[in-house]
């Protein structure tokens, strides 16, 4: 299975990312993430899917801030060695990020997902909607730089009049 790269959201703006973060060497491509797990990344790109390991500046950026780790959409710099390993050597920079902050005196975070155009905020409306949470999802996806989806969900389960109810409180 090949990719179009356009299709996965490749552009000019990474395009001239990529080139510069590899000054044009010839056993690099591009690729985006799909899944990032400890140290080892599934990547598509335009040849098919790849595993990829990090390379060791990459794990080096990580340790020092956890943000400088691939991330499901993040756009990266794949290099393919001659006894066949696959390497991630970099992140492309991001145009979103949705972060989850954490806890402590640090203030790094973990990215969730990159490069996102639109993020959805999906809530139940049964049971009734938490405010509370919808507020605090939208300031997340605002905060992104996605632009924010409401979805909501259940309206099937609301009798006629209690589903304008709900709407009308959201």
């Amino acid at each position: 299975m090949t990719f179009d790269p356009a299709s996965l959201g490749w552009d000019a703006t990474f395009h001239t990312s990529f080139t510069e973060a590899t000054g044009g060497a010839e056993d690099c491509r591009p690729g985006r993430v799909l899944r990032a797990d400890r140290g080892i990344c599934t990547v598509a790109t335009a040849e098919g899917l790849v595993r990829a390991s990090l390379a060791g500046a990459l794990l080096a950026a990580g340790g020092r801030d956890p943000e400088a780790l691939p991330c499901a959409g993040d756009w990266l710099v794949i290099r393919d060695w001659p006894d066949h390993r696959i390497t991630a050597e970099a992140v492309l920079p991001r145009r979103t990020a949705v972060t989850r902050r954490t806890a402590g005196k640090q203030s790094t975070g973990q990215v969730l997902a990159a490069n996102l155009d639109t993020v959805a905020v999906v809530e139940p409306l049964d049971p009734e909607p938490d405010l509370g949470r919808v507020e605090r999802l939208l300031a997340l996806a605002w905060e992104s730089g996605a632009q924010p989806l409401v979805l909501l969900t259940k309206a099937d389960k609301l009798g006629r009049g209690a589903a304008g109810n709900a709407l009308q409180a959201v």
